[in-house]
């Protein structure tokens, strides 16, 4: 799959805004996944722009808030010195 194919942004017309089970969620589009024949093919293919993108809309739709980013950032920091320490 080239590059290019690869979504970069996410605009208003790729995404919807939902509650599930209580739950706001945002539903992307199915434009991101990899191409048929691909060896990704069906897979979901995020580049930073859109995954910066794809934040933005989830705080400004109260999806995520920044405590929410700040509290996975530490649990990826304590992962990764666990991680390091047992090996």
């Amino acid at each position: 799959m080239a590059l290019d194919e690869i979504a970069n942004q996410i605009t208003d017309d790729e995404f919807a805004l939902d509650t599930i089970q209580g739950e706001r969620v945002i539903i992307t589009s199915p434009i991101i996944l990899g191409t048929a024949g691909s060896e990704w093919e069906g897979s979901p293919i995020f580049r930073r722009d859109y995954l910066l993108a794809l934040l933005s809309h989830s705080i400004r739709h109260k999806v995520l808030n920044a405590a929410d980013i700040d509290a996975a950032l530490d649990l990826g920091a304590a992962r990764d010195a666990a991680c390091q320490a047992c090996g």
